[in-house]
């Protein structure tokens, strides 16, 4: 199906670029553990793929329908470009893919526990790499793509995995999380130099605004928050902060938050 070995490169060449709606999750637990999932939801970046057509007149194609959970173990465990600190980490990371593709839906979550604070930093930090490096998407489909023809104009290289992963600090410490901009110079000199980030634009352009969106689970009730567009829930421990990315382009301090509990 061209239209999925279209989205597959241009995935597996671009997860968490911000080509897509993206939900952030943490889940901390008493003792530290705890879960982080990324959800990216490609139904807009899937119906515009579907609007390019094919070989075949709309009509005659097939409706592609696909719900597949994915264990990343044995790809850690054997793949060779990793490190021993990486296949520690991710060992028991999941992914799972549902698409529909008559209803132009489509969701990827990628999730790991983690046993500690620093595992949840490693995580955060490597996830989006770690899948690249093991090709976890087009081993999850069976599909393979490739770097010539009309998927290949889409593709990036892996630095633009998360382009600006690098400008931002992410700490947790005992009650306290913190995801900050280290420098708003450094920061919008890159917004201006940096290729994938005018692809990213670009994007917007054809598909609206790319929403973000960051959920963070404590175990305990948050004393104090600030952050973008911030909500709380009833009982203190559950927050929502979101943007989007002309807010980021335009105001990139309206990505940090910071939370005390």
């Amino acid at each position: 199906m061209k239209n999925f070995k279209f989205l597959l490169a241009f995935i597996s060449a671009a997860v968490l670029s911000s080509c897509l709606d993206t939900e952030e999750k943490i889940v901390l637990n008493n003792d530290n553990s705890g879960i982080y999932s990324m959800t990216l939801d490609m139904g807009r970046l899937l119906g515009m793929a579907a609007s390019m057509g094919g070989d075949k007149p709309d009509q005659e194609k097939v409706k592609e329908k696909k719900d597949t959970v994915v264990y990343l173990k044995d790809m850690v465990n054997s793949a060779d470009n990793l490190t021993p600190e990486e296949k520690a980490t991710f060992q028991n990371a999941v992914i799972s893919i549902k698409m529909d593709e008559a209803q132009n839906e489509m969701k990827i979550v990628m999730s790991s526990p983690f046993n500690n604070t620093a595992g949840l930093m490693k995580i955060k930090k490597n996830f989006a790499t770690v899948v690249n490096k093991v090709k976890a998407f087009e081993k999850a489909s069976g599909e393979h793509a490739t770097p010539e023809g009309d998927v290949g104009e889409m593709k990036m290289d892996a630095a633009s995995v998360n382009p600006v992963e690098d400008q931002f600090t992410f700490m947790v410490a005992p009650g306290l999380i913190f995801n900050s901009i280290t420098n708003i110079k450094t920061f919008k000199e890159k917004l201006v130099s940096d290729s994938a980030l005018g692809k990213m634009s670009q994007m917007t352009a054809m598909m609206g605004d790319i929403n973000y969106r960051t959920i963070i689970v404590l175990p305990n009730a948050v004393k104090r928050y600030d952050g973008p567009n911030g909500t709380i829930t009833d009982d203190k421990k559950t927050l929502h902060f979101a943007t989007t990315l002309t807010d980021i382009m335009e105001h990139p301090e309206k990505v940090s938050y910071k939370v005390e509990y």
